[in-house]
């Protein structure tokens, strides 16, 4: 099998495989950036409570708080710390502890599909995801590797020419915009 034929399938197949993935990162990509975030549209609950909870306790205590209050418990309860704060649950739908000058703080997070897209963009999941997105990342590098490949016979100077002006314009709106 010649390169360029190689180059032809590989381009095709993988690329549509890894449409869904495309389609995900577009859509959470723009709406990031027009200032929606992962608790877009999310359902929130909040407790304050007038009593300081230690480090140690914390897991037990915010494990005992949502038995006594009836509060769902998330798909995952590994403790982990978030900003100072003990979080536990998944990207879909999560709960914070944190205490702060006398007082502690209970949330809750469920977030709608958008945010949860948003917070997998944001590599908040599971490493699942996070293997996939490296592997999508490798994948478009190659896919414009199999384009030129595959344009290399007809357009070759055109090609290089719009490599260099993409260069220059992405060189250029990044140091302006930094």
């Amino acid at each position: 099998m010649r390169l360029r034929d190689f180059a032809h399938k590989f381009h095709i197949y993988v690329s549509v495989f890894f449409l869904p993935m495309a389609a995900i990162f577009v859509i959470t990509g723009i709406t990031y950036i027009f200032g929606f975030n992962q608790n877009v549209g999310a359902s929130k609950q909040k407790w304050v409570l007038e009593k300081v909870v230690s480090k140690e306790d914390r897991l037990n205590f915010l494990l005992d708080f949502m038995k006594e209050n009836n509060i769902a418990f998330p798909d995952d309860i590994d403790a982990r710390n978030y900003r100072g704060a003990l979080l536990i649950g998944t990207a879909k739908y999560d709960i914070s502890l944190d205490t702060k000058e006398n007082k502690t703080t209970i949330e809750t997070t469920k977030r709608t599909l958008l945010g949860t897209m948003i917070m997998l963009h944001k590599s908040k999941g599971k490493i699942y995801f996070n293997i996939l997105s490296v592997i999508f990342g490798v994948s478009l590098i190659l896919f414009y590797a199999s384009g030129l490949i595959m344009a290399s016979k007809n357009a070759s100077k055109k090609v290089a020419i719009s490599f260099i002006l993409g260069l220059a314009t992405t060189i250029f709106l990044a140091y302006i915009s930094s």
